[in-house]
Formats: structure tokens, C-alpha cells, sequence
């Protein structure tokens, strides 16, 4: 992959011309991002990705984007899930910080991340690394512009990264925090394209074997998908290309709205029908997914997307599950964590095992 060199701005363009191109800029209206174009084969619908495009403006409005009220709650499921699976664990004899953050040095991949909402909360948080994908170009220049608040934290890509070609390989010092924004493509065309830049990095390298714990630095700790399957044609076709980004030990989070009688009066017709809460046409209740059905395309089918490193299986196993309850008064749109209820809104985890 070739590299330009870098003034005002890079960009960075595949040897295929029919491919994706990669556009950084160190002026401040579009820092941090990143530029990708869909091909005709994405794991996109072109009616939802428009109709969530439309709302971009409204997106960090919390009368009228039920997700504000909800991030909390999936924050406080997330570190949970996190302190008891994934605890972070010492490097060596250097004594850990007083004070850390529940997501220090962790590497992130949010699926679907709209606005940033999760985003920046997940930066916020500790990572050393978050990066979203959303198919909206739009709503990812939402996320940019919202992102010059100061406790987002943005960096630029350093110039190594910049030649590296996709942005998201970290070469800066594990204490920074970066977000990147990416829009127009969908995780499935990313993990494409991290194979492919595996493969020619295999295919060039001058040592006979790429290092597995390299390539295990390059994938990601933690990978959400929050209310993104039940809008998107072929939900097993993202999960499988988001577990090829996980490394080892690795935890993806997955909530959508289950499809139940229940789920129908409250997500549709009271949500968007009475209460005028969410847009109307926002849900399909045909493409809700129940907890089930998901533990079954997450931990029982086998991925057409390659793992890196050396966990070639990449396989899957849920630890954790919780209905997301709307308390009353509803219109206050104040959410609650409740084990014993995924009739409605829905979240689960799922770990990578180690081999």
C-alpha cells in the first residue's frame, strides 16, 4: 500500500482503485477520522443506514434519542463484565497506579457507534484505543464534531500510522487515549481489510513467521455491537467478523431488542406509535433477536472471517446476560439493569477462549 507524505493532510489509497480510501487530516474540523466508501457487497441496508443519517442531528439530544438515558446502564454492564472477566493485569514487577481507570489500556472496537455515545464514554473510561465504525457518514461527522469536547481526548495518528494505511494499529504510549472515527463502511469490510494487510505483510516479511503476540497487540480487548444486528441484513455475517477482531480472552458485547409480544407494544407501538419517543419506522419487529438465538450465531457457528494470531478458532462463550428495564415514569426514559427480565431490551457478553 502505497503513502503520501504528510502537510496539511494524507491520503491514503489502496492499489485497488475500486477500493476503499483512507483520508486523515491534522487541521482541527476532521481530527481523528477516517473516510472509507462501501462496496456494492456490504452488510449494510441502504433504507436504515439513510434513516439513521436523517437523525444525526438529534443524536446526543436526550428527548429525543432514547440511547442517552440507556448509555448508563450498558456502561455499568460493560465494566462489570469487564472487572470480572478481564481484570487488568500487571506487566511485569512495575507496580499498577493508585488510581486507574476500570479500562486502562484496553484496545476497543465499537460496532454501529452512531453519534459516539459508547465512544466517548468508553474513552473516557480508560482505553487506549477506541475506534468507530458506523455506515453513516453522516452520523460519524456528528461523532467527529461532538468529539472536540475536552474530556474526548483525541489524538492525531502518528505518521507511522498514517503510512501504516488503516489507522488503527496504536504506536503511540499506552498511557494516551485516542478515538477514531470511521464512516461509511461496516465491520465486515474492516476485517477484510485487515486480513488482506496480514496477508501482504506475511507474503513480504523477510522472517519466516509473523509474530502471533504482534498481531494479537493490533486486534481488540473489547468489541461492542449495541443495538446495531436488528438493523443490519445479515446479523451472524457481522458477529463473525467481529470476533475475527477480538484477541484472545477477548469480550464481545451484543445488545438488541428481543422479539416478543411484550417487545412489540413497548418498542413499537408505545414507543414510536403513543409516546412519539422514537421515530416511527425506526424498529422492524421481524429483525428483533431473542438471547438465544444470538448465544447460537456467537458461540455455535463457525466464522467465515479469519482469526489472527494464534486463536485460529476463535471460540466463543457467553458469561453474561441482562434485561435493560425503561423504569416508570417512561417518558423520563431512565433505564435500569434486571437479570430476570430480556423480554424487551436486551445485553449479553460473550468471551473468546483461549486455545
Amino acid at each position: 500500500m502505497s503513502s503520501r507524505s504528510l502537510n496539511n493532510s494524507v491520503e491514503e489509497t489502496n492499489n485497488n482503485n475500486n477500493g476503499p480510501y483512507y483520508y486523515y487530516s491534522t487541521n482541527n474540523e476532521a481530527k481523528s477520522s477516517t473516510t472509507f466508501h462501501n462496496n456494492s457487497n456490504s452488510n449494510a441496508n441502504p433504507n436504515e443506514v439513510h434513516k439513521f443519517s436523517s437523525f444525526a442531528s438529534h443524536w446526543w439530544d436526550s428527548r429525543s434519542n432514547p440511547l442517552v438515558g440507556m448509555n448508563p446502564i450498558r456502561i455499568k454492564f460493560l465494566r462489570d463484565v469487564v472487572d470480572s472477566f478481564q481484570p487488568t493485569a500487571g506487566q511485569g514487577s512495575t507496580p499498577q497506579p493508585i488510581i486507574q481507570l476500570p479500562l486502562h489500556n484496553k484496545r476497543i472496537l465499537d460496532i454501529g457507534c452512531g453519534g459516539g455515545l459508547l465512544t466517548e464514554s468508553l474513552s473516557r473510561l480508560g482505553a487506549s484505543l477506541v475506534v468507530g465504525v458506523d455506515a453513516s457518514t453522516q452520523v460519524v461527522e456528528v461523532a467527529k464534531r461532538h468529539s472536540f469536547h475536552e474530556n474526548s481526548r483525541l489524538v492525531l495518528p502518528s505518521s507511522s500510522e498514517l503510512q501504516d494505511g488503516n489507522g488503527l494499529v496504536e504506536t503511540s504510549s499506552s498511557s494516551s487515549r485516542d478515538i477514531r472515527y470511521i464512516g461509511g463502511i461496516t465491520v465486515e469490510e474492516l476485517a477484510s481489510n485487515w486480513l488482506q494487510k496480514h496477508e501482504q505483510e506475511k507474503s513480504s516479511s523477510s522472517t519466516i513467521n509473523a509474530s502471533s503476540s504482534s498481531q494479537n497487540h493490533e486486534l481488540f480487548d473489547i468489541i461492542t455491537a449495541l443495538e446495531i444486528i436488528e438493523h443490519v441484513p445479515n446479523p451472524s455475517s457481522l458477529l463473525n467478523a467481529a470476533k475475527s477482531l477480538l484477541k484472545p480472552n477477548g469480550i464481545l458485547l451484543v445488545s438488541t431488542i428481543n422479539r416478543t409480544v411484550k417487545s412489540y407494544g413497548l418498542a413499537i407501538i408505545a414507543a414510536e406509535y403513543i409516546s412519539g419517543k422514537v421515530p416511527i419506522g425506526t424498529h422492524t419487529w421481524d429483525m428483533f433477536w431473542s438471547p438465544e438465538e444470538v448465544e447460537q450465531m456467537i458461540c455455535s457457528s463457525s466464522s467465515s472471517y479469519q482469526s489472527y494470531g494464534n486463536d485460529a478458532n476463535g471460540k466463543m462463550k457467553q458469561i453474561a446476560l441482562s434485561g435493560m428495564v425503561l423504569q416508570p415514569p417512561f417518558i423520563n426514559m431512565e433505564w435500569k439493569l434486571d437479570g430476570n427480565d430480556t423480554d424487551v431490551n436486551w445485553i449479553g457478553a460473550y468471551q473468546k477462549q483461549q486455545v
